[in-house]
């Protein structure tokens, strides 16, 4: 009778693989006292060929350290717009703390919201129970008699950013004849009442999408709102 082998008596498939790998991971010295074992491991390439476990973690390495890389750049982009976006809400907060007139502040809002933030459209919708108090600001104060009239005070009242789309009937309200825009925003403004909506469209499908953060957008309706407050009675 023949003496059986170590290599008969252990076939792979019968081998508790999950034993071999915690031994390895509790017992990574043994691949060190045996490297004759790493210089026999191989691993099947796509293009067919076989790489060695060095080479094979060595692009693990590599890969590793790309994502790190791009992660890392990601960082250094997202600190870069956050300073800009810092800057641009203090020269917004000096530009209203020095308006004297509601007009001046309607205006400038505008002109600053349009410029700084890229933005293609700026409007408002005050709610109709100011229109005695925003006088000369008709064109802007929520038609009461307009059948979306109800769905829009709802949004002031949530007091949270709202995007579209909006069916046709709304965006004719909110944003006239602004045809060529393709994404919009609503931003409710208020104080210890509703105030109505910071009005904002732009002709790229992605700058306003539902799911964007809304902390710099509700940051920028708190700070107009603030400014607003001082011209209600």
């Amino acid at each position: 009778m023949t003496k059986t082998t170590n290599a008969e008596q252990i076939q792979p498939d019968t081998m508790d693989e999950s034993k071999v790998m915690d031994y390895l991971k509790n017992n990574p010295e043994t691949l060190e006292r045996h490297p004759e074992i790493l210089s026999q491991l191989t691993f099947p390439h796509e293009s067919g060929a076989a790489v060695s476990l060095v080479e094979r973690q060595l692009k693990i390495l590599r890969d590793d350290n790309q994502k790190l890389k791009s992660q890392l750049a990601e960082l250094i982009h997202i600190a870069r717009e956050n300073e800009e976006l810092s800057q641009r809400f203090h020269r917004l907060s000096l530009e209203l703390m020095a308006g004297e007139h509601l007009h001046d502040i309607i205006a400038m809002t505008h002109d600053q919201v349009e410029t700084f933030f890229y933005t293609d459209f700026v409007g408002f919708c005050f709610h109709d129970e100011l229109k005695d108090q925003f006088k000369g600001l008709e064109k802007d104060i929520l038609d009461s008699e307009s059948k979306h009239a109800r769905k829009i005070r709802k949004w002031m009242h949530n007091r949270k950013p709202v995007f579209g789309p909006f069916d046709q009937g709304v965006r004719k309200l909110l944003f006239a004849d602004q045809t060529q825009l393709a994404s919009y925003t609503l931003i409710p403004l208020y104080h210890t009442r509703d105030i109505g909506l910071l009005v904002l469209g732009s002709k790229s499908k992605d700058r306003f999408v539902e799911g964007m953060g809304t902390v710099f957008l509700t940051q920028l309706g708190e700070l107009i709102s603030s400014k607003l407050k001082s011209y209600l009675k």
